[in-house]
């Protein structure tokens, strides 16, 4: 019989389990062949990535220069006026300070987020972890223009109930959930709430978003979030109406100051593959 040290026998169970993981993810690959969430090709059991190689290939994150105000990513000619704002944010008076998207919501990006907000809480973990991974390797790049390590709180955008009943989670605080723990930032889930359900944004423009989301937050705990600086997570940043709807209410509520973290930047109206500093 070998004589195993005690360290040895302490690490069977572990190691045994990962193996029968192992095989019964092998068995299941079989059963059901995962499907890339970018595209929906199928993709070979044991194949070891989430997505297929063409959509890593083109997934458009955002690597060069990017506002720091509102996230846009900036093309080769254009000034973000010594880190103050962009062309795009520059005559919106923005409550939150600084902002950072991991990418441009557009391609492969874009269809990964809507798979994963209609795949509900158990099929979605791997997609919320995934992306989660995304957003944490934007905060921690150089460039980033806040330092995680100097914010106090993490905070997601909030969904009304009637759609989290509809999709069956939350997926912005699922989101966080996953992130607060890569950045081993603190996490504040249901202070910040959304009081009223609002009619679909994806056809209004910002002025209209604006008046839409007007009064749908709230913090239920002001104590917590007073004199500290939160970072407010969410899934894109399209006009920023809902991120600064939400910055006012944490603001109101006594917030230090408040910055952005998102998944994604929408860039419409730009060419999203031409744009400076995003890697396609």
């Amino acid at each position: 019989m070998p004589a195993w040290s005690a360290a040895e026998a302490r690490g069977l169970p572990a190691r045994a389990l990962r193996g029968v993981a192992l095989a019964l993810r092998a068995a299941l690959d079989l059963l059901w062949p995962p499907v890339c969430p970018g595209c929906r090709a199928g993709l070979e059991p044991g194949w070891g990535d989430l997505l297929c190689a063409r959509c890593r290939h083109e997934l458009p994150l955002i690597h060069g220069e990017a506002c720091p105000r509102c996230g846009m990513p900036l093309g080769p000619f254009e000034s973000d006026h010594g880190g103050r704002y962009c062309i795009d944010c520059g005559g919106l008076n923005l409550v939150f300070t600084r902002a950072a998207a991991a990418g441009v919501y557009d391609g492969t990006l874009a269809e990964i987020l809507k798979a994963y907000k209609y795949a509900g809480r158990a099929r979605g973990a791997h997609l919320a972890k995934f992306l989660a991974g995304l957003i944490a390797d934007r905060l921690a790049a150089t460039n980033c223009p806040f330092r995680v390590t100097e914010a106090d709180l993490l905070i997601p955008a909030p969904t009304h109930p009637s759609r989290v009943r509809e999709r069956g989670f939350d997926h912005t605080a699922e989101l966080a959930r996953h992130l607060a723990k890569r950045i081993e930032l603190p996490l504040e889930l249901g202070n910040l709430i959304k009081i009223r359900a609002t009619p679909s944004q994806v056809k209004l423009t910002r002025a209209e978003r604006l008046k839409n989301l007007e009064g749908a937050f709230a913090v239920r705990k002001p104590e917590r979030v007073k004199d500290k600086t939160v970072l407010l997570l969410d899934d894109v940043i399209t006009t920023a109406a809902t991120t600064e709807e939400c910055a006012r209410a944490l603001k109101a509520a006594g917030a230090r100051e408040v910055w952005v973290a998102a998944l994604a930047r929408s860039v419409r109206g730009r060419d999203a593959s031409a744009a400076a500093g995003v890697q396609v």
